[in-house]
């Protein structure tokens, strides 16, 4: 089985019939909520920077200003002194250095989900509809101008956006006004599970999508009686193995049969005969290797099923008499993969190896083994001291001028990397690769390069 990547917008998983985010998906995953004693450290850190950055403000700029306000002949006095440049440039350097701190956190929040003090104290801040990453704009301007515009208020304004707001959520995860307002919500990655680890993301989206999809459809029983409600009549249908499934009679069947004169939805006559069974042949099996069995008469007694010959290939005609027939010419040959005209393949992996895919396919893996199956396929180990590439972990093949990767049901899974967006590769089935994708085995990267 072959699929394409769905380039459109993918469901978000976790959310309710509303859209909203599902407390307890996050739980299933293994995110925690940071706990309240280290956010509160992580804030007390970035203040403390904040700080030290304005000590050339404190400690130069402001007495000089508040003494130059105070009396105008120290501010003469500073002038003919030459100590204006200096004022000038403390506050200057501690404007910039102020500034740049905020930006850096900014960015840093939006795009990792972690400022400087929450790094130190394992607190990642996610989305809190997708669990990724929060956004720069939304997910950090938002949620700080909510913050810094608490202290228009003073003391009051703080107290109650920073330290109280956070009691009132209703979902207990520790979300306060600043948080609704960016859709943040900080987790633990330091005893929890960190949303920035792909790998184990993955692994817990999966988990957790089994789980959910636990339940089956049940099939109907072939022993359900045909005057149940919605049951329909059980009749034999041939597959491509050679076995036989039941399947009900539909309303074109039985308007078929009605077309035939025949009942569609009751037995036979007793006094019209029976007609022959259909002779399946099993897969690997000519028909003509089949000798049909006539169906014993009379009621109670089993039907034989058909006899199966050993051999019964025909026998070869003779060969005509006559002059010796001039030798065929040979068939042009097909298009090999190692033709100029076939685009070349190349995996470019992130410890600077480059495979070439060779011939018809090509086992990726830390020690791959063909099945019975991979007939033609080269065999290449890759050197992985982390083990998270499988023994035989992918294959790729080249398959009706597409280049189609399959991952052989490894530990740690394989993902294609499209456009910044990692699809998920479910086990056995291929996917088409383009060139510039890049496939991710375990921990391993590699790019494709066709052409």
């Amino acid at each position: 089985m072959i699929w394409e990547i769905d380039d459109s917008t993918r469901a978000v998983e976790g959310l309710d019939g509303r859209g909203r985010p599902k407390p307890e998906y996050a739980a299933t995953l293994g995110l925690r909520r940071a706990p309240f004693g280290r956010r509160v450290l992580s804030t007390s850190i970035e203040l403390g920077i904040l700080l030290v950055l304005q000590l050339p403000f404190l400690l130069v700029t402001l007495p000089a200003l508040l003494s130059a306000t105070a009396s105008p002949d120290a501010a003469a006095a500073l002038a003919d002194a030459g100590r204006l440049g200096l004022v000038i440039a403390c506050g200057a350097a501690s404007a910039a250095l102020t500034t740049a701190f905020v930006v850096v956190q900014l960015v840093l929040h939006g795009r990792k989900g972690a400022t400087v003090g929450k790094a130190m104290t394992g607190i990642r801040s996610v989305n809190v509809r997708t669990l990724e990453r929060p956004g720069f704009w939304r997910g950090a301007v938002v949620r700080y101008l909510v913050l810094y515009g608490s202290f228009l208020v003073p003391l009051v304004g703080p107290v109650l956006v920073i330290a109280c707001s956070p009691l009132f959520d209703p979902e207990r995860r520790g979300r306060g006004w600043a948080d609704l307002a960016g859709a943040t919500w900080f987790v633990d990655a330091r005893d929890g599970l960190n949303p920035y680890d792909v790998k184990r993301m993955r692994i817990a989206r999966k988990t957790a999508a089994t789980d959910l999809a636990d339940e089956r459809s049940e099939l109907r029983s072939l022993a359900t009686s045909a005057t149940a409600p919605g049951a329909g009549a059980y009749i034999p249908v041939t597959r491509s193995s050679g076995g036989v499934v039941g399947a009900p009679r539909t309303d074109a069947y039985a308007s078929t049969a009605e077309a035939s004169g025949t009942d569609a939805a009751s037995p036979a006559s007793p006094s019209a005969p029976a007609p022959a069974p259909a002779v399946v042949a099993p897969a690997g099996v000519a028909p003509a290797a089949i000798v049909p069995t006539a169906p014993s008469s009379g009621p109670g007694i089993p039907w034989t099923p058909p006899r199966l010959l050993a051999d019964a290939s025909p026998a070869p005609a003779p060969a005509p008499v006559g002059p010796p027939a001039a030798p065929a010419t040979p068939a042009p040959r097909s298009s090999s993969p190692a033709d100029p005209a076939t685009p070349g393949v190349v995996l470019e992996f992130d410890s600077g190896a480059r495979i070439a895919l060779a011939g018809s396919g090509i086992l990726i893996g830390r020690d791959p083994a063909a099945g019975p199956g991979d007939a033609g396929l080269a065999l290449v180990p890759l050197d992985d001291p982390s083990k998270s590439i499988s023994k035989t972990h992918l294959a790729l093949l080249r398959t009706g001028g597409s280049i189609i990767a399959i991952d052989r049901a490894s530990t740690n899974g394989s993902a294609v990397i499209r456009d910044g967006v990692e699809h998920a590769l479910p086990p056995g089935q291929g996917i088409a690769v383009r060139s510039g994708d890049t496939l991710l085995l375990g921990e391993r990267r590699a790019r494709v390069r066709i052409g």
